[in-house]
């Protein structure tokens, strides 16, 4: 055999390999692709579970509502095949719920766990309803007065986007975690044209005995605005109803809208 026949011959047996190698690593990725797909298909990985983790025990809305809500054919659909998208939009048509997040937990299980909304308060609306808001000035749900009654009512504000109604509700938050929300309890916040932003505070008399005494009632004026310095102004009127409380006087009405002065009107006989 000539040197250059078998130099062809060593030619055609490198390319018979290499084709065998393409031809066998296709043919095992197929194998294997339709395999996996068989797997992925296989009544196994049937959804047969959906449940709801993570849930407090005075939710807003309860475990089979969210349940309801998922629509998620048990049973009849693989885990794989669910679309995690579609089930999310159906669950946020509550407005009580804020997020979703979906799990699935292999071979046979969906899990669902939410955040809810946090109500800051009741808003009531030019109709008069009451709704839930919360930090960021959304509304939501139909108010039920057993569940938190002692949030406040946001009245004269505009439904969605007001910026007066973020103001009103940065600033209950501030009272909230000052020394005046251990003392008083803010039970109605409002937006009025002529006055501005008005509270309606209760507090607390100072009882001689240690027990809980009798309560007064007032409503504060701030203005068109609030104070630039909103924890000096709740330090000036932390020091108002300190000194109410403690000598047990009842305010008709006190005006925090004068600077660094608070007027405090007093009712008859106080």
């Amino acid at each position: 055999m000539s040197r250059a026949t078998l130099h062809v011959s060593v030619k055609k047996t490198k390319m018979i390999r290499k084709y065998a190698v393409i031809f066998f690593s296709v043919t095992a990725l197929l194998l294997a692709s339709y395999g996996v797909f068989r797997a992925m298909h296989s009544p196994l990985f049937t959804t047969q579970v959906v449940e709801v983790a993570d849930q407090p025990e005075q939710a807003p809305v309860d475990a089979q509502t969210i349940t309801d809500l998922a629509a998620v054919p048990v049973g009849r659909v693989n885990l794989f095949d669910l679309d995690l998208q579609a089930i999310e939009r159906r669950i946020l048509t509550n407005s009580w719920i804020r997020e979703v997040h979906l799990q699935k937990r292999f071979p046979q299980t969906l899990s669902i766990s939410v955040v809810f909304r946090d109500p800051r308060g009741l808003f009531q609306g030019a109709d008069g309803m009451l709704s839930y808001i919360d930090v960021d000035g959304k509304t939501f749900g139909r108010a039920n007065l057993m569940f938190q009654p002692d949030l406040p009512v946001f009245s004269g504000f505009q439904k969605e986007g007001d910026p007066k109604i973020l103001e009103a509700l940065r600033f209950f938050s501030n009272w909230e975690k000052s020394t005046l929300g251990k003392r008083t309890q803010i039970s109605a916040l409002s937006w009025d044209e002529e006055r501005g932003y008005r509270a309606l505070v209760t507090y607390e008399f100072a009882s001689s005995n240690g027990n809980s005494g009798a309560r007064g009632r007032t409503w504060v004026d701030f203005g068109q605005n609030f104070d630039g310095d909103p924890n000096l102004q709740l330090k000036r009127l932390s020091y108002v109803f300190q000194y109410l409380a403690k000598n047990l006087v009842s305010a008709r009405q006190i005006f925090a809208d004068a600077g660094k002065k608070v007027v405090v009107k007093t009712a008859k006989g106080s």
